[in-house]
């Protein structure tokens, strides 16, 4: 007989601050759950979870009962900060969580305290109390986690950066935030000020690699440069130079492909693989692996 369970709701900005499980770990709460039951509470706010979704989810998967605990806040930004609390006390927390966590934890705390500040009839002395108090925000957190009150500040543009790329690039955001794509503290806040359409070619041309560096970032700019430099190189003055035609790149590539098309059958057809030399076939290997990644990445932009 199946039992009826509560049913709770989920928020977004919840979500994304739930600890993550790979499939290993995963299965061993499942398992636990499913041998000894569920012993910690599901925690809820305003019929939201804020702690327990792994389990809540479990608990419905195999209808076993769970226990609900209510949180009482006054703010959605309270309850923000309570999460991040709850996460940070976990001593094996990634580096890179944790300062996602601490930024997150100091914007949400600067929102709920702005937010129940007294109203104030001069805007100007609204704003130097509402400065005053983010600064004591930013100090307390920095004792707490024995930090610098600026690197609170920073750690909350990070976070900031890294939901502004979650928010249109989900995959990507995601696996900046659990390290599989390597990306520095300063890089992750610049690629986020980037147009949107220059972070997607950014993470595309890097999605191999799995990391990103400042080059990376710049490489709009060095392409300009590169053009540039070609364009001199040509002699003529600007009146000489032809007019600008946006096909141009596309259709040289549409010509030169057939090309390489050519090479590649001819070489399969001519060469002996028997007495190829390993470093001869490591070049060609790698050289084909980018070929494909290079024409994966054009094909979406195309797409597009």
């Amino acid at each position: 007989m199946r039992i009826v369970l509560p049913i709770l709701k989920t928020d977004p900005d919840f979500l994304e601050l739930k600890q993550r499980f790979d499939k290993e770990k995963m299965e061993l709460l499942e398992n636990d759950i499913m041998k000894n039951g569920c012993h910690d509470s599901v925690c809820v706010w305003s019929g939201f979870i804020i702690d327990g979704h792994k389990r809540y989810d479990i608990c419905h998967k195999n209808n076993i009962v769970f226990r609900v605990s209510t949180k009482t806040f006054d703010t959605k930004e309270e309850a923000v900060s309570w999460i991040c609390s709850q996460r940070l006390n976990d001593d094996n927390l990634p580096e890179i969580e944790r300062r996602y966590l601490i930024g997150k934890k100091y914007a949400a705390e600067k929102i709920a305290r702005n937010a129940n500040a007294e109203d104030t009839e001069q805007y100007s002395e609204l704003l130097d109390e509402m400065r005053v108090h983010d600064s004591k925000i930013a100090i307390k957190l920095g004792r707490v986690f024995h930090l610098s009150s600026s690197t609170v500040v920073k750690y909350a543009q990070y976070a900031r950066a890294i939901d502004s790329i979650r928010k249109d690039f989900p995959e990507y955001g995601e696996q900046i935030l659990t390290g599989e794509l390597k990306i520095s503290q300063d890089n992750v806040i610049e690629l986020a000020r980037k147009p949107k359409s220059k972070i997607k070619v950014i993470l595309l041309l890097t999605s191999k690699a799995k990391r990103i560096y400042t080059s990376d970032l710049d490489f709009d700019e060095n392409c300009k440069a590169y053009r540039t430099a070609t364009t001199a190189t040509k002699g003529g003055s600007i009146k000489d130079m032809p007019a600008f035609d946006p096909d141009a790149y596309v259709s040289s590539l549409a010509l030169t492909i057939p090309s390489w098309i050519n090479n590649i059958k001819r070489t399969a057809k001519n060469s002996d693989v028997r007495i190829i030399s390993d470093k001869a076939k490591v070049s060609l290997r790698q050289a084909l692996d980018d070929l494909i990644t290079i024409s994966s990445v054009v094909k979406k932009l195309l797409e597009d």
